[in-house]
């Protein structure tokens, strides 16, 4: 079977096309990825590829790191959480921990009171009239609404889409409801969740379309499919319903492809693009899956995936100065080697800022580049429309910007434009070094020699020392997160003592002594009073266009071997080629008690209850049930209607001897493996 591969990323879409019979790639291909105009960058890569082997293909496979980038610098449309089964005052109390879930803007939440029939004695729906009709108060400054209840599994989410048909009446935005998504216990991490699907589906809708178009115009009529945070493949219907499940689309394919790549069995991947580096273990021949939902940005989620860390480092995160001296920001910014290619006016303002002679405290290097167009939309403020009608015809200095809209460089706050996506800054990055050193040679570097003079005059260095200094914080930030992502797995049970900043001062001490080791040609100096040694036996496998830069010495100064490929910088868009179509589901027997007497068993059902006697008959309805869910689930998800299907049971107890629930796990999809690895 031929099957096309893309994965677009922060920086760059790539491409392969893949043999997944003989396990070959026949073709590849890379371009930037255009924003805000996904399609160009997506035809600009489908065209570098011969039309005799796109003409082959059978399925299109789509990766992307659009959901993993949003999550990290917190964008994403507005959106409203609707929740339902429990009262406002509790929520409110909640504040601090909702914000550790990564629901921070109180003012985002809706709460309805109700009680669910099965879990209280005197059940009750929400003021369902009430709530039709304050819609137009409710929801006209958002741009999409997710919809949670509490013990959703005790009514068959029946409050959740009695909300949704109300909705649906008056409101055309985006509307999601936490039960698609998932069936986890933890409230707050459903509650994260479906606010988060909520935030990404206009940009993974976006997506789609744009990848459509570009079907449509080369005649394609082939299934269109994308990678799932699990490394499996789901349908574009189900992708636009829950692009929450996309969130590590982008690592979860960087695993597949590294794993086709390499051949290794246990290995460390990493994936750097331009946003983030992603970092994964394989053990015997399988990426690990995440124990509990993924943690991703500020956000805590019910979403289950490879076990994946989001690390805020690639070619284009911004580099600036602080005190006489260089950091790297947690934000992506635009190459402005990049921004400089496409824009003439850019370099005769850089030229004009290296010749300044006083230092500034602020980032008056940076340009300002509009995304979206705002105009007529409501909900931003006179400033904000100010600032985004200046930057219509074309990127703007900081200094400029200020004094064409007439305002103060020191209070202008653009924050919130550049989390929705509205604008993005454009300033020096890992990658203008890189333009700087010949290890990429795509653009031109005059626009990088101004700045390294501008940042010269502000640190009081010579300019040619700031580049080395950068690979340096590159490498040195690039061993800590692969350091910290070792011992959180070496001593599982303190994982959370190795999450940054805890370790910021183990981690530097490890890296000063391997530098130094290397150094002195790996003699230990005999009158230190301690020293310290991280070293691993696994290999590292690099993915992306940087990595071939900074990974070997990483890789050097802890003690093993990078592992590279000439297909390193599009393994991405090889594992959506080569990742598999699987459908989940499950299904619960609740054990219901009189007091301490077991009286039966219940099934709900497209919320419908069943109650049963009998044990056996009950569970003979939860196969059936879940079988017919996952028949659904694997429909939407391109299976087909008579894909293989495997079930599994699985009992719960309380102190061994409580039965409190009968799970039923159903599977389906080609070669499908045991179900219960994807609880």
């Amino acid at each position: 079977m031929i099957s096309i591969g893309i994965d677009t990323g922060g920086t760059c879409t790539d491409a392969v096309i893949y043999n997944t019979k003989t396990r070959k790639i026949l073709a590849s291909g890379k371009t930037l990825t255009t924003k805000p105009d996904l399609e160009t960058g997506i035809a600009r890569v489908l065209n570098s590829l011969p039309d005799e082997l796109i003409r082959q293909a059978q399925s299109l496979s789509l990766s992307t790191t659009l959901a993993t980038n949003a999550c990290v610098e917190n964008k994403g449309c507005r959106a409203k959480l609707l929740i339902i089964g429990t009262a406002p005052e509790i929520i409110g109390r909640l504040k601090e921990v909702l914000s550790d879930y990564g629901i921070r803007e109180m003012s985002q939440l809706i709460v309805l009171d109700a009680r669910t029939e099965h879990i209280y004695s005197e059940p009750c729906d929400p003021d369902w009239n009430d709530l039709e009709r304050r819609i137009p108060e409710l929801f006209s400054d958002c741009d999409a609404v997710g919809i949670v209840q509490t013990f959703p599994n005790a009514n068959g989410g029946r409050f959740e889409l009695t909300a949704l048909r109300i909705l649906q009446k008056h409101l055309t935005i985006p509307l999601t409801i936490a039960y698609d998504i998932s069936r986890e216990t933890d409230f707050l991490k459903i509650c994260a969740s479906t606010l988060l699907n909520a935030r990404l589906i206009p940009l993974i809708v976006e997506f789609m379309q744009a990848v459509h178009h570009v079907m449509e115009d080369l005649d394609l009529k082939i299934p269109l499919l994308i990678v799932r945070s699990d490394g499996t493949l789901m349908s574009e219907e189900m992708a636009r319903t829950c692009p929450v499940e996309t969130l590590l689309s982008g690592p979860s394919a960087s695993v597949i492809g590294g794993m086709e790549l390499s051949g290794e069995k246990d290995a460390i991947l990493l994936d750097m693009g331009g946003t983030t580096t992603d970092i994964a273990m394989i053990r015997k021949g399988e990426p690990i899956p995440a124990s509990k939902g993924i943690l991703i940005g500020q956000y805590r989620t019910s979403i289950r995936g490879v076990d994946a860390q989001a690390v805020s480092l690639g070619g284009d995160t911004a580099i600036r100065f602080r005190d006489n001296s260089l950091y790297l920001d947690s934000i992506r910014i635009i190459p402005i080697s990049i921004l400089a290619s496409r824009y003439e006016s850019v370099l005769e303002d850089l030229r004009e800022l290296s010749i300044r002679t006083s230092p500034h405290t602020r980032m008056i290097h940076e340009f300002y580049v509009l995304q979206k167009d705002i105009t007529g939309k409501p909900g931003y403020t006179e400033e904000e429309y100010r600032i985004c009608d200046q930057l219509k015809d074309g990127p703007v200095i900081t200094l400029k910007l200020t004094q064409k809209a007439g305002l103060d460089l020191y209070h202008m706050d653009t924050s919130r434009l550049e989390q929705e996506g509205v604008i993005i800054k454009s300033g020096l990055t890992p990658t203008d070094i890189m333009v700087w050193k010949k290890d990429l040679t795509l653009y031109d570097d005059t626009a990088v020699c101004y700045l390294l003079t501008y940042f010269a005059m502000n640190l009081d260095v010579v300019a040619e020392t700031i580049p080395d200094t950068v690979y340096e914080m590159v490498i040195r930030t690039l061993y800590k997160n692969i350091g910290a992502y070792l011992l959180s797995h070496r001593y599982p049970k303190s994982r959370g003592y190795f999450a940054p900043p805890n370790t910021e001062l183990l981690l530097d001490a490890c890296y000063e002594q391997a530098r130094r080791l290397k150094a002195s040609g790996q003699e230990k100096n005999c009158t230190e009073i301690a020293s310290l040694s991280l070293t691993t036996s696994l290999p590292l496998i690099g993915i992306g266009a940087p990595v071939h830069v900074f990974l070997p010495e990483a890789a050097e100064l802890l003690g093993t071997r990078a592992i590279l490929s000439d297909y390193s910088c599009v393994a991405n868009a090889l594992g959506a080629a080569a990742s598999r179509r699987i459908a989940n589901a499950q299904v619960s027997v609740t054990a219901v008690y009189d007091g301490f007497s077991l009286t039966g068993y219940r099934v709900t059902e497209d919320c419908e209850d069943h109650f049963f006697e009998n044990k056996e008959e009950a569970i003979a309805c939860g196969r059936q049930a879940a079988i017919t869910a996952v028949r659904k689930r694997a429909l939407l998800q391109g299976l087909g209607s008579d894909p293989d299907i495997r079930v599994e049971e699985q009992e719960n107890y309380v102190g061994n001897t409580i039965l409190v629930r009968i799970l039923i796990l159903a599977r389906a999809g080609d070669g499908v493996s045991d179900p219960a690895d994807m609880r």
